[in-house]
């Protein structure tokens, strides 16, 4: 007999048990195609990229670190990101909603909002761009910033690529 009378199929392994596995593994197999990266599609071409990031609420310090240029890398790989060519700042500015639910902008003193532009090798495939170290350049992304004088985060504004 297949199924004996506790429910276990040949005395060993419970419909429960195999129902569970089944459910656990369409799970897995869900979450991957829903989050699988899509780093892998065919590579067309190596390009040269130029990115701006935005990075709001900093210091004149950061500033000051920001404009020693210089490379930068990711705090995971510690793969090269690009290089700082360029930064440009402005005051920065904090959202607040007022009694009345207007919603105002109050200048922050002593705070700047940064847009770093970097310069960087990488890939062209169907889909997007990769750097070298198949860091995945988006609009919208945020990107750890590391170099030798400032460690700040800041959310990709644009994706250039640089001609020859």
């Amino acid at each position: 007999m297949i199924l004996d009378k506790n429910g276990k199929i040949f005395g060993k392994v419970s419909i429960v048990d195999i129902a569970v596995l089944l459910v656990v593994a369409l799970v897995a197999v869900g979450i991957f195609a829903r989050y699988g990266s899509h780093i892998t599609t065919a590579v067309q071409s190596q390009e040269d990229f130029r990115y701006v990031l935005k990075i709001e609420g900093v210091r004149q310090y950061t500033v000051d670190a920001l404009n020693k240029k210089g490379a930068v890398t990711d705090k995971k790989s510690l793969k090269n990101l690009g290089e700082i060519t360029d930064v440009r700042t402005e005051g920065a500015t904090r959202e607040s909603v007022t009694a009345d639910g207007r919603v105002t902008y109050a200048p922050m003193p002593d705070y700047y909002t940064c847009y770093v532009t970097i310069d960087a090798h990488g890939k062209e495939s169907e889909e997007n761009y990769v750097l070298d170290d198949a860091t995945e350049l988006s609009v919208g992304r945020i990107v750890d910033l590391y170099s030798k004088y400032v460690k700040t985060s800041g959310m990709i504004l644009s994706v250039d690529v640089i001609d020859g």
